[in-house]
């Protein structure tokens, strides 16, 4: 079987380019596999890892010359490169190879972590405890009033970019909660009919993001001027600059677009 290799430089995913986009096998990464900064498998479902997984993860240097034919990518810029598909395994590769680096040693009696042998997880070989990667969840929604959907910049983004509003779970909150919550604080308005539209991994840096969609219900919009620097409504045919298609955000714009007649 074929081994893949999900191989990062920084924040960016090598790619084999000489013909068609496509991930690296061992045989494109040989040249460089000398200069791994660390590597691991991982589990994909009840997959087990190393000899028999087709999948790795590695991290090579920021000074590297890659190898004739490959280049190296965004990791937010794959999905439109390699397929919505490609995003969550490299996105899952990315969050595996972080944690690996970092979650090191127990921390309930600080001796070395070892890796499971039966999923992503690591266990300490003294104490027995058991430590898998961390997944954060946050909200992100689109709220419509009279037939026009809700955009912000936020303070983070690129200077013309626009998208709905999102944020963090906080502890012993329900998505729905969160949502209001969110709203509220970054805008200063409340929100009804929230319902549930879809989730999608995001590896910025362990998120699992939960769409919604709600409706405006009352107050004024205000953006908060800390996260959120500017703030409207907008038709479905005049939209400003979004964010990329495979983000969940856009995902939620275009069915926004669509139900008001757009073809995307």
């Amino acid at each position: 079987m074929e081994q893949i290799w999900y191989v990062f430089k920084g924040n960016e995913l090598l790619v084999c380019h000489s013909s068609e986009a496509r991930l690296p096998t061992t045989r494109d990464i040989e040249v460089i596999s000398d200069k791994f900064l660390k590597k691991g498998a991982f589990f994909i479902g009840d997959r087990m890892a190393d000899e028999k997984s087709n999948e790795f993860w590695a991290e090579i240097p920021h000074d590297i010359d890659l190898p004739s034919g490959m280049i190296s990518v965004g990791l937010r810029e794959v999905g439109s490169l390699l397929g919505e598909q490609v995003f969550y395994r490299a996105a899952r590769a990315y969050q595996l190879m972080n944690w690996s680096e970092r979650y090191v040693f127990c921390m309930a009696c600080g001796d070395r972590l070892r890796p499971s042998s039966i999923d992503n997880g690591k266990i300490c070989p003294s104490c027995g405890a058991v430590f898998y990667p961390p997944v954060t969840p946050a909200v992100i929604v689109a709220i419509e009033k009279d037939g026009k959907l809700l955009l912000a910049r936020n303070a983070n983004f690129p200077p013309t970019r626009y998208s709905i509003i999102a944020g963090f779970v906080e502890p012993g909150e329900s998505f729905e909660d969160a949502v209001r919550r969110e709203v509220k604080e970054e805008v200063s308005i409340e929100v009804k009919d929230i319902k549930y539209f879809g989730s999608q991994p995001w590896p910025f840096p362990h998120s699992i993001m939960v769409g919604f969609t709600a409706k405006w219900s009352s107050g004024e919009l205000k953006p908060d001027g800390r996260e959120i620097l500017d703030a409207g409504w907008f038709s479905a045919d005049a939209m400003p600059d979004l964010p990329p298609g495979v983000s969940i955000a856009r995902k939620l714009i275009d069915d926004f677009r669509r139900s008001h007649g757009v073809e995307l």
